[in-house]
């Protein structure tokens, strides 16, 4: 199976939760199981939005090749950090994102977070269930 069905199939799955969640908001009374239900809609959003991503990615290498993504190790991540001319990278969850002109991360630091490391967990504890890395370009995923 190419990496383009699989994402297609992913997407399919998302979108079939979604239609759940939606049902289920008709008939749940309960404000505290409601918002719980649209941070899941908010999740299956965001997971969409970054697999789209990767389908688009997928076709601009022409299909022909498997997934060229550049791979980061930790030392490698660690350079791009802001500064010096570099431009500015984190990692969420195994994936790179380009945070060079966003500006909350001007300087290359975000509420004590720097730029050229693995932010998972931080990322977790404040931004969850927030379609906070849409707006962010991939620039590829972390190894080792």
């Amino acid at each position: 199976m190419k990496n383009s069905e699989i994402l297609i199939n992913l997407i399919n799955d998302n979108l079939n939760e979604i239609n759940d969640i939606i049902d289920c908001l008709y008939i749940t009374p309960n404000s505290c199981a409601r918002n719980k239900l649209l941070n899941r809609l908010r999740k299956n959003i965001s997971n969409i939005t970054t697999l789209v991503q990767g389908l688009e990615n997928s076709d601009s290498n022409n299909n022909s090749q498997p997934d060229t993504t550049r791979t980061f190790t930790e030392a490698e991540l660690s350079t791009y950090n802001g500064k010096n001319g570099n431009p500015a990278y984190v990692a969420v969850n195994g994936v790179v994102y380009d945070v060079t002109n966003n500006a909350a991360w001007g300087g290359a630091t975000h509420f004590g977070l720097a730029a050229g490391t693995d932010v998972t967990n931080q990322f977790a504890s404040c931004h969850a269930g927030q379609p906070v890395l849409n707006k962010l370009k991939v620039v590829g995923k972390m190894i080792g």
